[in-house]
């Protein structure tokens, strides 16, 4: 945070007595502005990152596709939504209660389930970009 913010802050956090006395003007010299760390440009951070980015692709795009097999199997499937259903449906005449929890967990599951549906759509874009841009095989950043 730059001195400009602090005094800003210590202004703002002040009595309101002191609201009438004049605000210092920001300043503009270059020992406000925050110098980059040495050796290390933007550009370098952002290849560092999509350079790990890519490297987790292949593991991300497994834990997704076995995620959704598991969310859109059928009632015999441990963390299916089918088989919370059946859950539901068998708890409701004994518990009303118990079943409207079951049928929350029910939508939160089945949001989830589209949520990983979308990202296992987008996941070989992203391995088609991890390819052209040279990252895929260790060879830029």
């Amino acid at each position: 945070m730059g001195a400009g913010a602090v005094g800003a802050l210590v202004f703002v956090g002040g009595p309101v007595a002191q609201a009438d006395t004049p605000t210092p003007s920001p300043t503009t010299s270059s020992e406000s502005a925050q110098p980059a760390k040495p050796g290390k440009s933007a550009q370098d951070r952002l290849a560092k990152r999509a350079k790990r980015m890519c490297a987790r692709a292949d593991r991300v795009e497994k834990r997704v596709d076995r995620l959704v097999k598991r969310l859109s199997a059928g009632p015999g499937t441990r963390g299916s939504v089918q088989r919370l259903q059946k859950r539901a449906a068998t708890v409701r005449s004994k518990d009303a209660a118990r079943a409207d929890i079951l049928d929350g967990q029910v939508r939160i599951r089945q949001s989830r389930l589209n949520t990983l549906k979308l990202r296992q759509q987008n996941l070989p874009k992203v391995d088609k970009w991890c390819d052209s841009h040279g990252f895929r095989d260790g060879s830029a950043g």
